[in-house]
This record gives C-alpha cells, sequence and structure tokens, in this order.
C-alpha cells in the first residue's frame, strides 16, 4: 500500500521514501537568525537542565510558557517555507534541541516516537541547524532504508527496543549527513538514526517540527512500566493531550482506542547482519561504538514529555 505523498518535489519524495530521509535548502540565513536569535534570548531557561542532560530538548526544561512560545515561534519561521515544499500535511509540535560541547551529547542509534499507524502512513521530522553541522559538532547519521525493516511499536516511557541486541554494530553501516547553514533534513520517524557528540567549543542548536500527513490520525503509545505482559495502550491524541502528556503517566483526557499485546523480543542478529551487508556494500565493520547509546526509551524520545 502506498502511503500519502507529502513533498511537492516527486525526486525528494522518492528520495525520503527509499533512505527514510533527505536534506535540502530550506530557511534562508535571515530565517536561520531570527531561530537563533530566539533561542539565544530565552538561553537560561533553555540551559536549566544542562548538567544533567548534555543534550536535550525544549521540553526536558518542564517549562510550560517556554515551550508553549519555543512551539509556536520555530512553526511561525518554519511555516514561511514549509507550505513551498509540502502539502498535505499537519504539524503535531515544535522544539529546540541543545547539544552541549561534551562527549555525552551524542546519541546511540535509535528511533524517534510512533505518532501514526505506520502501516498506512509515515511521520517525520523537519530538522534544522542554526549553524553548519559536522562530525565535530554532532551532525547527524542514519542506516539507510531501515524505516522499511521491521515493524516496531516505541511508546513511552521506555520499552525493550527491537534493535537492542545489534545495536552496537549498527554505527559501521551508518551514513553521515552533513549540513550547510539553512539545510534541513527530513527523517522518517522510524529510520534509524544517531548523532555524534558536540566536541566543539559552544553549545550547537537545531530547530524541528514534527509532521504527520493530514488524514492521519495523532496517536500515541503507552507502556506500563510495571507491566509484565507488555501490553501496549493506544491513545488517539489531540495537540492538546500532548501539551499537556506527562512523563511516565498515561495521557489525562485523551481517549483509549485499543490495548493489545506486543513482541518486543530482539531481532535475529544474522538476516539483519545480511541485509546490512547487501544494502551497504561500501560500508566495512569496525570496531563496535555506541557513540553515547543509552536507554532509548528515555533520551531524545521526551520530545513531548513533560513531567
Amino acid at each position: 500500500m502506498a502511503k500519502p505523498r507529502v513533498f511537492r518535489d516527486e525526486k525528494l519524495q522518492s528520495e525520503f521514501n527509499e533512505n527514510g530521509f533527505v536534506k535540502f535548502k530550506l530557511l534562508s540565513e535571515a530565517q536561520i537568525h531570527r531561530i537563533d536569535d530566539f533561542y539565544l534570548k530565552t538561553q537560561e531557561q533553555h540551559e536549566i537542565v544542562i548538567d544533567k542532560k548534555k543534550f536535550h530538548a525544549t521540553n526536558d526544561t518542564d517549562n510550560p510558557e517556554l515551550i508553549a512560545k519555543a512551539d509556536s515561534f520555530i512553526k511561525e519561521v518554519m511555516g514561511e517555507e514549509i507550505d513551498k515544499h509540502f502539502f498535505n500535511y499537519k504539524t503535531i509540535a515544535a522544539s529546540y534541541l541543545v547539544k552541549q560541547p561534551s562527549d555525552a551529547s551524542g546519541l546511540g542509534p535509535h528511533q524517534d516516537l510512533r505518532f501514526v499507524d505506520e502501516e498506512k502512513f509515515y511521520s517525520f521530522n523537519i530538522w534544522i541547524a542554526t549553524e553548519a553541522t559536522n562530525k565535530t559538532n554532532g551532525c547527524l547519521r542514519f542506516l539507510k532504508g531501515s524505516h522499511k525493516l521491521y515493524d516496531t511499536i516505541r511508546p513511552l516511557p521506555t520499552y525493550p527496543w527491537k534493535y537492542k541486541s545489534v545495536a552496537s554494530i549498527i554505527p559501521d553501516y551508518f551514513t553521515d549527513v552533513p549540513t550547510e547553514k539553512g539545510e534541513c533534513i527530513i527523517l522518517n520517524h522510524a529510520c534509524i538514526h544517531a548523532s555524534y557528540p558536540n566536541l566543539s567549543d559552544h553549545t550547537r542548536v537545531a530547530a524541528i517540527v514534527a509532521m504527520i500527513p493530514q488524514e492521519a490520525d495523532i496517536l500515541h503509545y503507552f507502556l506500563p512500566e510495571s507491566d509484565p505482559k507488555n501490553k501496549v495502550e493506544k491513545y488517539s491524541m489531540t495537540l492538546d493531550d500532548f501539551i499537556n502528556l506527562k512523563g511516565g503517566q498515561r495521557p489525562e483526557n485523551a481517549k483509549l482506542i485499543d490495548s493489545f499485546d506486543f513482541d518486543f523480543s530482539p531481532i535475529e542478529v544474522d538476516p539483519f547482519v545480511k541485509w546490512l551487508q547487501q544494502n551497504n556494500p561500501d560500508k566495512k565493520p569496525g570496531p563496535a561504538a555506541n557513540n553515547g547509546s543509552e536507554s532509548l526509551g528515555r533520551k531524545l524520545l521526551s520530545l513531548f514529555k513533560k513531567k
């Protein structure tokens, strides 16, 4: 079943469908300056959590006013250009991503939250940094085509990741995606990706907007940590439901539409390695590295978390 088209450019849509990500020029230097200026004006509020998290999102500040203002401002600036490249979409939420200069600011292999019925639709981020990105300051990395491999449920607050058994070998097959100033990366939330730690001499800031096709329902998956049966709860969500979502808790007012068992057992290693080698013939495995990987249910997946 073909999933809805959202890119106006057929070539970009095709590349996104095939690889799970694509990059292109989105914002002008003046627009990037506006995004950076808002962050600088709220830097003290944003960086209140840096002693605990060297990589964090605006939502990690637990500051409702800042979260709402950042969401609105990022959507305003990006919205000036989004319609030139996309159609048939709706936005979910926007946030700043702050990567401190630290070895601990890297992200290991992971997938983002699941917001839609991925048998019929996909959800995605528009990601754009306020400066050029590279290996030194923490550019993104992707496992091409991984969004098409296995159906995965990615609930909050945490879950057993199906790729955990192979997480140490995935970085050998990553494709690094550096960006120039003003370039964005569109990434499918199901595509396995990571980022290098920021080893520059200053904080690296990015902004993201999460989006889904217009006809898709917004969903939220919740897995009670104390549930030994791994019974996943599926909720129909509104934007207000996400704004009021509290970390580790069920949505307060959202409608529960299903409760089901899901097999979180790890994937088989040998077939996955074979797929890696067939789809990445130019890659040569090297020493395993995790680039700051930690419990995949607790890092970056906090885009909408509010304690």
